[in-house]
């Protein structure tokens, strides 16, 4: 790695073994800006609902003469339950400083958080090392407050015009959001075929030691082009989406909004000729996610993932309706955002089950055993963040709801004691995520630009 200690975001990554806080990485791109005024500026590009900057790094002056600037985006922070992204952007404005082919190739912009009010509320859950301890200051917002997504639903947030905005302005040829996730393996999807990614996506993953997760719900409608790498095709996506409810109309959308995932970020560079990709890493690895070989017991395992999922997401609506009456605000960002897992949970239950919808699930050929395990785990995922959110979100009522609190702190502890002990989750050093992002993008910009 090329991360310098010397930066408080390169001590959080390498010395402490945590990505860094949002104060840490601004800082860390001022110094940059400070040491090299010649290669890198500093920017603010919008601002947060609540006012907080979107800042944008730029590293490198890829202009030749009689030739437009190459612009490469990066985005960190599109949600605010993942920070391996933060660590990433360290690494790889660090690779640019030090590598003159690469700032030939293209200038180089990182924008440091799409999401930095999520962010603010999810910053309990950044030094973690445990999974009781990551859900203990779990945060993740409604669907409709999510920057990336929030244009398919028809949501109109600052954040995401601010994006929208920098697309237009920059045109990159290749922009990447940085994702990861709590439990699982490594991915990548993309809106062009990524198939001339999927070697220098294997060899970095196998040389990091990160599980290739092939069995993630997040892509199981999506066209594979290697082991763990995916083509993003809107209409794929739209049906995966609607399966878990992320697809609900918003309701300030519009007639005339077109929706659907091509409204997206993801989708924006295409009027420009550029592309997407987005690289997932865990924080904590399973080696359950990959096995593609076909599954032999596929109807009961899915039944039994619709039960469990149909049985927690009961014990939490019944907890909430409890809860309601003694908050004294109805509609806090963490009450929405408890009830975005809860109401995909009703859904994805019948789209897993046999007994229901699920039976398309069980075409031949379709389903592996890592599919079947990926469902599973968001069997276990889903209900666990939503007992999170709502935990947090009825401690302002204090004693009077504190029957309901106890019930939500026994729930978590049991929920992730099962969810550890299914899945064996084994923490991924943070210098790891971030080298594994950082050499995906390298790669990705490498072959696209080529020297």
């Amino acid at each position: 790695m090329l991360t310098d200690t010397t930066t408080g975001a390169g001590r959080a990554v390498l010395i402490h073994d945590r990505c860094p806080t949002l104060a840490e990485l601004t800082d860390t791109a001022r110094q940059l800006t400070d040491r090299r005024p010649d290669l890198c500026r500093l920017r603010t590009v919008g601002a947060s609902r609540a006012g907080r900057p979107l800042t944008l790094l730029s590293v490198g002056r890829a202009e030749r003469p009689g030739r437009p600037e190459r612009n490469v985006l990066v985005v960190a922070g599109a949600h605010a339950d993942e920070f391996a992204g933060r660590a990433s952007i360290v690494e790889l404005a660090h690779r640019v400083l030090a590598r003159p082919a690469l700032r030939t190739a293209a200038t180089w912009n990182f924008l440091l958080c799409l999401d930095p009010d999520g962010a603010h509320l999810a910053r309990g859950a950044l030094t973690a090392r445990t999974l009781p301890e990551y859900f203990a200051g779990y945060y993740r917002p409604a669907a409709e407050e999510q920057p990336e997504w929030a244009p398919a639903i028809g949501a109109r947030l600052p954040e995401s015009r601010t994006l929208l905005d920098l697309i237009d302005e920059l045109r990159p040829t290749l922009q990447f959001t940085l994702h990861s996730m709590d439990v699982g393996g490594t991915f990548l999807q993309a809106t062009c075929d990524p198939t001339v990614l999927a070697a220098p996506f294997a060899t970095s993953a196998a040389a990091l030691g990160i599980p290739v997760e092939t069995g993630t719900y997040d892509t199981f409608w999506l066209r594979e082009s290697g082991p763990g790498v995916y083509l993003m095709e809107p209409h794929h996506i739209d049906r995966q989406e609607s399966s878990t409810g992320m697809l609900a109309p918003h309701p300030a959308r519009r007639p005339d909004d077109t929706g659907g995932v091509r409204a997206s970020t993801w989708f924006a560079p295409q009027r420009h000729g550029g592309q997407t990709v987005i690289v997932e890493v865990p924080a904590w690895t399973s080696d359950r996610l990959g096995d593609t070989r076909p599954a032999d017991d596929a109807p009961e395992r899915l039944t039994a993932s619709a039960d469990r999922l149909r049985t927690r997401t009961a014990l939490l609506a019944d907890l909430l309706t409890a809860a309601l009456p003694h908050l004294p605000d109805q509609d806090t960002a963490l009450l929405r955002a408890a009830r975005t897992p809860l109401a995909a949970s009703r859904q994805l239950a019948d789209e897993w089950d046999p007994r229901a919808l699920g039976r398309r699930l069980l075409r031949p050929g379709l389903m592996t055993r890592a599919k079947l395990a990926g469902i599973d785990l968001w069997a276990h995922r889903i209900p666990v963040r939503a007992a999170a959110l709502l935990r947090r979100a009825v401690e302002p009522a204090g004693a009077r709801a504190a029957c309901d609190t106890a019930r939500l702190d026994a729930l978590l502890q049991d929920w992730c004691a099962r969810y550890q002990r299914r899945f064996r989750p084994a923490w991924l050093p943070v210098a790891r995520q971030a080298e594994h992002q950082a050499n995906i993008v390298q790669a990705a910009v490498e072959l696209r630009h080529p020297a």
